[in-house]
């Protein structure tokens, strides 16, 4: 999204869409949609981003104790520190994180089925690694068919939450769904459950 204003920089940052665009787009991108903002605030801007997407990875494993001292300047950023997830939802999340297809010939059709309690995302893990949103707010037994391959691995997570959820597929449960670790015969389809 290209906002034009006659603000300055830092402005226009703050009205642009998510953190995930701005971190995840081309050079050519930035430079097109930000034309008004000097490159070395959006590269500051971008760095700061992927300081604080390092240190919540690193909040997902280990216990952060409280700040302690006074409460930061007028305009300083505030770091809010947060118990870390269970073991298990840190486990699931970095097993998420490590996931990216890879190419392949065999197609097939899966009928993702939502069995949770809420509406779901189902979002693809591109060959960078990088989600991608394929089918937003899939409500409570709606069925979404999609045409894919063996080796590509996708995610689903709480529309509202954004936790991850489960599939649960001939027999096997996982948070992330590939047809090749799920017995998917090629050229076929299956019916994937969606579940908490």
């Amino acid at each position: 999204a290209v906002v034009s204003t006659q603000s300055t920089g830092a402005e226009e940052l703050n009205v642009l869409s998510t953190r995930y665009e701005l971190e995840n787009c081309s050079d050519e991108v930035l430079e097109r949609s930000l034309s008004f903002v000097s490159r070395e605030v959006v590269i500051e801007y971008i760095f700061h981003l992927r300081k604080e997407n390092a240190a919540l990875k690193t909040m997902l494993t280990t216990s952060v104790p409280p700040p302690s001292g006074p409460p930061p300047a007028a305009g300083a950023p505030i770091i809010c520190s947060a118990p870390p997830l269970l073991p298990e939802l840190a486990e699931d999340e970095i097993k998420a994180a490590n996931m990216k297809s890879s190419r392949a010939q065999i197609k097939f059709t899966a009928h993702f089925t939502n069995q949770s309690n809420g509406p779901v995302n189902l979002i693809w893990k591109d060959y960078e690694g990088k989600e991608v949103l394929v089918r937003m707010y899939i409500e409570k037994e709606v069925v979404h068919g999609e045409a894919t391959y063996l080796t590509h691995p996708f995610i689903v997570r709480d529309s509202v939450t954004k936790k991850l959820k489960r599939f649960n597929c001939n027999g096997v449960k996982d948070v992330v769904f590939e047809g090749l670790n799920f017995g998917v015969e090629h050229n076929g389809s299956v019916i994937v459950e969606i579940v908490d």
